[in-house]
């Protein structure tokens, strides 16, 4: 099973077991009904409820309405396994690592180790061997992204 990390939960909420979750995905996971889960513990978690709050959404679980049955959940990273549909010129983020990065003419230069996000957008984290190098994801450095990603090469780039 492909899991998708799509939030965390940073706090609890109250006293009637909410907590509040830090949302990690630009698509809309968190919904009524709707099965996630924790995989260190694996635990499958029910959404009760949601609603907004300015620093993330504010979520309650079946099973779970005490502050003293979230609290040990503070901390853990949330996934789901429904791949979200994307259109073309997308990517889904976790995806991009692992693959190779190769330059205009087809040499190989390196791996995505990573992918941070930045005001300005994504950056590649790229291990050239013995070093990492940050490569823009945007169109004028990324050409194609295929089985691999192919850059338009400048000087002092790699």
């Amino acid at each position: 099973m492909t899991t998708y990390l799509i939030g965390k939960i940073t706090n609890t909420h109250g006293v009637k077991g909410e907590v509040l979750i830090k949302p990690l995905t630009d698509f809309d996971r968190f919904i009524k009904n709707k099965e996630i889960y924790t995989l260190n513990p694996n635990k499958t978690l029910t959404i009760k409820s949601v609603r907004h709050h300015n620093k993330g959404l504010i979520v309650s679980f079946y099973d779970l309405d005490d502050i003293n049955l979230v609290k040990p959940l503070k901390g853990f990273e949330l996934y789901s396994d429904e791949r979200p549909i994307l259109d073309e010129g997308e990517y889904h983020m976790q995806t991009l690592i692992g693959l190779e990065v190769k330059n205009q003419h087809n040499v190989l230069r390196g791996v995505v180790v990573d992918v941070i996000e930045v005001p300005q957008g994504h950056l590649l984290r790229v291990d050239i061997g013995r070093e990492t190098k940050l490569i823009p994801f945007n169109n004028t450095f990324i050409k194609s992204v295929t089985d691999h990603i192919v850059v338009e090469e400048i000087e002092g780039l790699l």
